[in-house]
C-alpha cells in the first residue's frame, strides 16, 4: 500500500469516527508547536513533513502513514490545563481518567441525568495526530513532532493537509516532495491557530549526500519518547480530584496538602469532573502549546 493510499484510508476511517514510562521528563527539543508571539496576530511557519517510518505506527494497522494516532485527556492540574496520556487507548492498559468517564456514562444511562453525560464526554480521551516534521526555521534541531487534534467536523489541520496530498501527491517524499507553509492567525479566544496550509514547489528534503540527510532519515525517536505517559500515581490522584505534588522524602506523588496520615478527602465523580471544562474551552483545535 502506498503512502497516499494509507493516508486516504486513515483519513476516511477517522472522519466517520470508527476507530509507560514513569519518567515525567519531556524532551522539549523534539517538540514542534505553532505559536505566535505575544502581540502578533498573524504569521507563518514552513515545515517539511517527514515520510513514515516502517513499523512505527502501532495504531494504524492498514498501512504506514506520516500521521500517528494517540489519545490524551485534557484536565486542569494545579490551575493549569494539562494533556494527560491515555494508557487505555494508547497502550491497552488501565487508565484512571477513563474509569471516571465510564462511571459517569453508566450513571447517565441509569438515571438519565444529562449533566453526567456532558461530564463524561468532557472527561473522555480525545484523539490527536502526530507527524514527524522539520522546522525549516530551526533545521539544526532535527526531526521534531507536531501534535494536533482530530476534528470531527472536518475543519481540522488534517482536513487542510489531505487536499494537498490529493492534488500534489506524496509531499513527504525526500526527493520529490514539498514543504508546506502554515498560515497562522488567532481564534476568538486569542489562541494561535492554523488558518490555512499552502504547499511549496517540489524540492529535495535536503542534500541526499549530506550528514543532515542521514541524521534525519535514521532518527529513531518515536512520539511516545516525546509525549511520555505521566506516572500512574499522578493520574490516579487527578482522577480522585486531587492536585498531585512530588514528595522528595517518599519518592512519589502525593495529594497537595496531604499531611502524611493517609487521609484524603472524598469527592464524588461528579464533584471531580465539574472542575474540568471541554477541550474546546481550553484551546483552539489547532493549538498545542503544552507538551503534556
Amino acid at each position: 500500500m502506498s503512502v497516499l493510499d494509507a493516508i486516504a484510508k486513515q483519513y476516511e476511517k477517522n472522519k466517520t469516527g470508527n476507530s509507560s514510562s514513569n519518567s515525567y521528563e519531556q524532551d522539549f527539543s523534539k517538540y514542534f508547536a505553532v505559536r505566535l508571539e505575544e502581540g502578533i496576530n498573524n504569521g507563518e511557519q514552513t515545515i517539511r513533513i517527514m515520510p513514515p517510518k516502517t513499523g512505527t505506527h502501532p495504531v494504524n494497522k492498514e498501512g504506514e502513514t506520516p500521521f500517528d494516532e494517540g489519545h490524551w485527556h485534557t484536565v486542569k492540574v494545579g490551575g493549569k490545563w494539562r494533556k494527560i496520556y491515555c494508557r487505555k487507548h494508547n497502550d491497552g492498559e488501565y487508565c484512571p481518567l477513563c474509569e471516571v468517564s465510564n462511571d459517569l456514562f453508566k450513571s447517565w444511562k441509569e438515571t438519565g441525568n444529562k449533566a453526567d453525560k456532558e461530564l463524561a464526554q468532557q472527561y473522555s480521551a480525545k484523539k490527536y495526530y502526530m507527524a514527524r516534521v522539520i522546522d525549516r526555521s530551526k533545521e539544526e534541531d532535527g526531526v521534531k513532532f507536531w501534535r494536533f487534534t482530530h476534528n470531527y467536523k472536518g475543519e481540522g489541520i488534517l482536513d487542510k493537509i489531505i487536499p494537498i496530498f490529493t492534488k500534489k501527491g506524496d509531499i513527504t517524499d525526500p526527493r520529490e516532495g514539498r514543504d508546506v507553509t502554515l498560515i497562522l492567525g488567532r481564534d476568538n479566544k486569542g489562541y494561535t491557530k492554523v488558518t490555512s496550509i499552502m504547499s511549496e514547489d517540489p524540492d529535495v528534503l535536503t542534500d541526499p549526500k549530506s550528514e543532515k540527510a542521514k541524521e534525519w532519515m535514521t532518527d529513531e525517536t518515536s512520539w511516545k519518547d516525546v509525549y511520555k505517559a505521566q506516572p500512574l500515581e499522578y493520574v490516579q490522584l487527578i482522577a480522585d480530584g486531587e492536585t498531585p505534588v512530588w514528595d522528595k522524602n517518599l519518592g512519589k506523588f502525593i495529594a497537595k496538602g496531604d499531611d502524611g496520615d493517609m487521609e484524603t478527602s472524598f469527592k464524588t465523580k461528579t464533584e471531580v469532573v465539574t472542575e474540568v471544562n471541554t477541550t474546546a474551552n481550553v484551546s483552539s483545535d489547532n493549538n498545542d502549546e503544552e507538551p503534556f
